[in-house]
């Protein structure tokens, strides 16, 4: 079996397993971006009034933040996943069939990025009935939906390495709620302009912030160069590192 069907068998594993557990596989990806996006959205509308607010509805200007959300409230299943893999000798059982260790890997990190598709897909419809205008058509959509693949890749790849690097199936639950400093400390919910001084300075540097202000280029627009370049620059430099260590602590978790 080549390496590429492998990689597609153990996907398809993945998916039927995470069918047998719908809330954590599939649902909470979506659960808390669609409750941020409906509560924040319909009780903080009046922040449009702000001067220099670029919008008057709110609820525009969250959503296509809140789609680059869905890459981080949903993370950490397939990871947890992975060791319970390793852990319970499926890993042993494949190597007995031929099949490469290295496919155990990269078929669950796929499988991470899989799952924020259907999320972000709900996410834009619920923007879409709360006022969100697609400025830059379905072009637009489909980069930003491409970001969304590798930032979900990027993110998620700090989960495998906290639980590769611990062998601990719930090690990764510690980081669940990072994402909570990093929207705050981002362009999510106002401009950059109407940040605090410090806020500003640590927005600057948060690869989040990057995510969000290509989100927004590529769905109410303008539609420019610069701030998508620069997210999927960010995204990819990410995807690099978090995946190259994911492999190193996987190598070492198996035994090479």
């Amino acid at each position: 079996m080549s390496p590429v069907a492998q990689v597609r068998l153990l996907l398809f594993r993945n998916v039927r397993e995470g069918a047998r557990n719908p809330v954590l596989a599939y649902a909470l990806p979506v659960i808390i971006p669609l409750a941020v996006l409906v509560l924040v959205a319909k009780t903080l509308y009046r922040v449009t009034d702000l001067p220099g607010f670029p919008t008057r509805n709110y609820a525009e200007w969250m959503t296509p933040a809140i789609i680059m959300l869905t890459a981080m409230t949903g993370v950490g299943y397939a990871a947890t996943s992975l060791v319970i893999d390793i852990q319970s000798g499926f890993l042993d059982r494949l190597r007995l069939l031929d099949v490469r260790p290295p496919a155990l890997l990269l078929s669950r990190v796929l499988f991470d990025v899989v799952r924020v598709v259907p999320a972000g897909t709900v996410l834009l419809g619920v923007g879409l009935l709360l006022g969100l205008d697609i400025n830059e058509g379905v072009g637009g959509v489909l980069l930003l939906f491409g970001l969304l693949v590798v930032w979900a890749g990027a993110y998620g790849g700090l989960y495998f390495v906290v639980a590769l690097s611990t062998g601990n199936a719930q090690a990764p639950l510690a980081l669940a709620p990072l994402f909570l400093p990093l929207q705050f400390l981002s362009t999510q919910f106002v401009p950059l302009s109407l940040l605090p001084g410090w806020v500003q300075a640590i927005a600057a540097w948060n690869p989040f912030t990057y995510m969000v202000d290509a989100s927004r280029a590529l769905t109410t627009g303008p539609l420019t160069f610069a701030p998508v370049a620069k997210a999927f620059a960010v995204a990819l430099a990410m995807l690099a590192v978090t995946q190259a260590l994911s492999l190193r602590a996987y190598k070492r978790a198996v035994g090479g």
